[in-house]
């Protein structure tokens, strides 16, 4: 009986391998950044880089929706986390024509909000930095592929006439279009920090998430039609986004009802 080795508590193999479900939802907020700058314009006696597009970071919120399964063992976790994900960001573009004479001026802004729905397939590995109680904070680092699901732009149009001597202001209108062959999928890396709460059978998951695009989501030769009047053509944009999310899942493997998730 001396050379017989101890058997493991049932408990800590419980504790140690745990297989975790759910739903996760939340909010993000993006930043595009242009990498090559491109306009449908081709400029004779003055700088391209007035034509450049003003971009706002990280000004309109998203929203994202899906599921998170976690394989946990001994402080680490591999987290499959597939979402569909709505972006949200907005730039504008000022165009000027002059005359010959100073006061001879006409300006016309376009004010644009890109919508892009993508299917996010995030794969995360996340560190427990306390592997026990009912509060454990944690770290993650992985990787993300986007599919590109559908993308919408909104055009608002003001136009302010100059040549009466006092500036003349008019709305040219504000039109939707969809832009989904301006777009392509995309891949990059994440990082963030996020805290687990457990109670019952059940687990909370609030997370911080930074998402940053290593390939271009844009196509930025595909031009359409309706904004060729006024040169609309995508940059090569690369995406960044801060996410917050709110998850609850459900341990897979259970050993007796007195093993709770705490």
């Amino acid at each position: 009986m001396a050379q017989k080795k101890p058997t493991k508590n049932p408990l800590e193999s419980f504790l140690d391998t745990q297989f975790w479900l759910g739903l996760k939802m939340g909010v993000n907020y993006t930043q595009a950044f242009p990498n090559t700058r491109n306009t449908g314009f081709s400029p004779v006696d003055y700088s391209a880089d007035s034509l450049q597009k003003n971009y706002d970071d990280f000004a309109l919120p998203g929203a994202q929706m899906g599921l998170e399964m976690n394989f946990y063992h001994r402080g680490f976790s591999a987290s499959f986390q597939p979402v569909y994900k709505r972006s949200r960001y907005k730039y504008n573009n000022l165009l000027e024509w002059r005359g010959e004479s100073s006061g001879n001026r006409f300006e016309t802004r376009y004010d644009v909000e890109q919508r892009l729905d993508v299917i996010e397939l995030p794969l995360m590995i996340k560190y427990d930095i306390i592997q026990s109680g009912k509060i454990r904070p944690f770290v993650m680092v992985g990787g993300f592929h986007s599919l590109i699901a559908s993308a919408q732009k909104d055009v608002k149009i003001t136009q302010v006439d100059y040549s009466s001597g006092n500036p003349l202001q008019s709305s040219g209108g504000t039109t939707t279009l969809g832009v989904k062959d301006a777009f392509k999928s995309f891949s990059g890396i994440s990082g963030g920090v996020g805290v687990n709460l457990d109670y019952w059978n059940i687990r909370t998951v609030f997370e911080v998430n930074y998402k940053r695009s290593l390939t271009s989501a844009t196509q930025p030769n595909v031009q359409q039609n309706e904004l060729a009047s006024f040169g609309e053509i995508n940059d090569e944009v690369f995406l960044r986004d801060i996410s917050v999310s709110l998850g609850f899942v459900f341990p897979f493997r259970f050993i007796d009802q007195q093993f709770k998730a705490y």
